[in-house]
């Protein structure tokens, strides 16, 4: 992989991490442009086009994936993902527990795993397959961040923190865990670090309409405090 189409990659992925879906679009077709045999690009574009709801796009760009050799469990996800975006997650989680039977060693299939078991109402069973992540790469930024969002969607906001913080911690460059750090500060009411972590987000993402809203309510909720005293 050229060091253009890494950046190309890179921008596609955090596109795609916060929702901008037709900025990664963008991305991964140059990461593309840049080498149509780089898997990891094709796997992103297939995750994007199967986002955008172009299904039959991201059935013909796997057809690319197969002619290139990609290993059965990265097939294998793929279909996955293909599940989830169809709303059928109870596949999905049967899918990922096959990929996880191949390669029992790849920490972010167990991360996708706890999501899928999400989706299904399952939120104990989530946890327990995040906290697997976790154990399996305890200095892995990404597997914290997974458990810490899945214990904030379940209402568990003092361990969410204490994940977050950690994922946080271990990697200060990973935008969607400041989110979500912020979002379980503000169920806290601990107001200035939460804006202060919405603050690093838009920074990284200005703009972002989401953050924008949070950033604008703790402001606000921050200055009746102030008139209050």
């Amino acid at each position: 992989m050229t060091s253009s189409n890494n950046d190309f990659y890179n921008a596609a992925l955090d596109a795609f991490k916060t929702g901008r879906l037709e900025l990664a679009m963008q991305a991964a077709e140059d990461a593309l442009v840049e080498d149509a045999k780089d898997v990891e690009a094709w796997q992103l574009y297939i995750f994007i086009l199967n986002a955008l709801g172009r299904t039959d796009d991201a059935k013909q760009a796997g057809g690319k994936l197969r002619e290139l050799g990609v290993p059965e469990v990265d097939l294998i996800c793929m279909e996955a993902v293909e599940a989830m975006t169809a709303g059928d997650a109870g596949k999905a989680v049967e899918l990922y527990h096959a990929a996880i039977g191949l390669r029992p060693d790849r920490v972010e299939l167990l991360g996708s795993l706890a999501l899928a078991i999400l989706e299904t109402g399952q939120g104990e069973s989530a946890i327990a397959a995040a906290r697997q992540g976790v154990d399996l790469a305890s200095e892995d930024g990404q597997a914290h961040y997974i458990l810490g969002r899945i214990l904030r969607l379940c209402g568990r906001m003092d361990e969410a923190l204490v994940a977050l913080s950690r994922a946080v911690a271990l990697d200060p460059g990973l935008m969607m865990a400041v989110y979500e750090l912020g979002m379980v500060l503000v169920a806290a009411d601990r107001l200035e670090e939460a804006a202060v972590n919405f603050e690093t987000f838009l920074g990284a993402h200005p703009g972002h309409e989401s953050a924008t809203q949070a950033l604008d309510a703790i402001r606000a909720r921050m200055s009746q405090v102030t008139r209050t005293f």
